[in-house]
């Protein structure tokens, strides 16, 4: 009998505490690094680029150029970015990006890439805007 309540009390206790891990996560317990990029995480970009552009522009040396692309290689909007083509950017060259969940910035060449991180296709080319 008293060990009955004892497996009882042990499965209360483990039903409680998983329901409480999931309710953790939700109220910001996340990783700091997640939850900063998330914070500053936009939906959805821009239809236009323009003013975005100008402000990369002013900001391309602390961004840096990528490694050149060859002229073979094709980078498309609309179309997956070429394998092994296209940069990631370090933490402190993304703080002068804004930031949109589910894509990415990536360099090549002198062109900014904004790539769907999922698919990995091109969703804008910045052609020539670290110049």
């Amino acid at each position: 009998m008293q060990s009955t309540r004892l497996l009882a009390g042990l499965g209360l206790a483990l039903c409680l505490g998983c329901a409480l891990v999931p309710a953790a996560s939700a109220h910001g317990h996340e990783p700091d690094d997640r939850r900063h990029r998330d914070s500053h995480a936009q939906q959805r970009p821009p239809a236009d680029f323009g003013p975005l552009r100008q402000s990369i522009h002013a900001h391309r040396h602390d961004i840096g150029r990528g490694p050149a692309v060859p002229a073979h290689v094709r980078i498309v909007k609309g179309k997956p970015l070429p394998a092994g083509w296209g940069s990631r950017l370090s933490a402190r060259q993304l703080q002068h990006l804004p930031q949109y969940r589910g894509y990415e910035w990536r360099r090549a060449g002198s062109s900014l890439l904004l790539i769907d991180s999922r698919s990995g296709v091109v969703h804008e080319a910045l052609l020539g805007v670290l110049d």
